[in-house]
């Protein structure tokens, strides 16, 4: 019986693995302005992107050791505000948007926000075990959203390397990612 409750922990680990890379990323994107700025984006970006390996992971090992909870589903929502909300919103922030000032804050705010209401709707269907919650996905998940954006640092970085990133396009991409996470779109 303990072994079997040890296994609850190795979902988690995962999921808390997946917080760190996205604390990582966003102790590398304020460097993002500075001298050392495309380094320090891209970094910030591959870490995103090894916390969506990890939070992939955390599920197919929850579901390997048949440990999935109620716990473990909610500690996975809060990670992904942090790992593809946060830290995403960050990162543009500091790649593209920075250069609209208060505006900028607000689309990266916008970009959270909608995140968050988009995991926080999710939960609640799985929970009340609404019919087709787990057969279709209702809005754009968070960790797709943060992989558009994650792409475009990463292309952009590989591409033009520090050259300026337009702001207007990123801000309207922003806003459309922002929308599809709240709608209901199937």
């Amino acid at each position: 019986m303990a072994r079997r409750k040890w296994l609850y922990i190795l979902p988690n680990l995962f999921t808390r693995a997946s917080v760190l890379c996205g604390c990582y990323s966003t102790s590398l994107s304020p460097a993002g302005q500075a001298a050392q700025a495309p380094q320090a984006l891209f970094g910030a970006a591959l870490a995103i992107l090894f916390g969506m390996l990890l939070d992939g992971l955390d599920g197919r090992v929850a579901r390997m050791t048949r440990t999935q909870s109620a716990f473990g589903m909610q500690l996975d929502s809060l990670a992904d505000v942090i790992t593809f909300g946060a830290a995403p919103a960050l990162l543009v922030w500091k790649w593209g948007l920075h250069t609209l000032g208060a505006v900028g804050i607000l689309l990266s705010f916008l970009y959270v926000a909608c995140g968050a209401l988009r995991l926080a709707r999710f939960n609640v269907l799985e929970m009340r075990g609404a019919k087709g919650a787990s057969t279709y996905f209702v809005g754009l998940p968070i960790p797709l959203a943060a992989g558009v954006l994650v792409s475009l640092v990463l292309a952009h970085n590989r591409t033009y390397g520090d050259a300026p990133v337009p702001a207007l396009p990123v801000a309207v991409l922003v806003a459309l990612l922002s929308y599809l996470m709240v709608s209901n779109v199937r």
